[in-house]
């Protein structure tokens, strides 16, 4: 099984080579002397520093997720979000407004609120059987629809049981490279990002 120190060497290591990418295209654009070609060159960089940051939030919070899985834990034993995402497939099912009660299919009227009971029932009968299941976190709790903005980044951790509230302090440099990202990739021709919009906050 794999150390939480193995899992935090391939986040590094994930991280360092995106940020190398991305300074080899900034320091591309510094050195160029065409303002056309600069321009081009930042309009490629905030497309490209976009996916690399939507790919990293994906690739760490995968990786979190499959560490999680590889511990095997029984329901009963796993943190409130952790389970929480684990039986989606159990809270689906008790959602599902076509799942109804076998024995008042045919020969009543459609009554939702009893088929919900039943379902309501058939949870609470089978809750045990439940908290035996092998804690599995499927990789579509996982989803930046690829439109990553502060939000999303914060409901996704929400969704792991991670500090969401630390993406607070990067909402403004988030949702800004979005809109730079969106508006280049929606076809605004004179939109140029400045090195403000691309460059993370911490390397100001």
């Amino acid at each position: 099984m794999r150390s939480p120190d193995d899992v935090f060497q391939d986040l590094e290591a994930d991280r360092l080579q995106r940020e190398a990418e991305l300074r080899l295209i900034e320091n591309i654009a510094a050195r160029t002397e065409v303002e056309a070609e600069r321009n081009m060159l930042f309009r490629s960089l905030a497309l490209l520093t976009y996916a690399h940051l939507e790919g990293f939030c994906k690739f760490a919070l995968l990786a979190y997720a499959g560490s999680i899985n590889a511990l095997a834990l029984p329901c009963r034993e796993a943190a409130f979000p952790v389970l929480a995402a684990s039986l989606g497939d159990v809270f689906a099912a008790l959602r599902n407004p076509n799942s109804k009660a076998p024995e008042f299919r045919n020969g009543l009227p459609d009554d939702q609120d009893l088929h919900m009971l039943w379902r309501e029932r058939t949870f609470v009968e089978a809750y045990e059987v439940i908290l035996a299941r092998t804690v599995e976190i499927p990789d579509r709790v996982v989803d930046t629809k690829a439109n990553l903005n502060s939000v999303v980044l914060k409901r996704n951790l929400f969704q792991l049981g991670l500090d969401y509230p630390a993406v607070d302090r990067h909402r403004g440099a988030i949702d800004r490279l979005l809109g730079v990202r969106n508006a280049i990739a929606h076809g605004d021709a004179l939109r140029v990002p400045s090195a403000d919009h691309i460059r993370p906050p911490h390397s100001k």
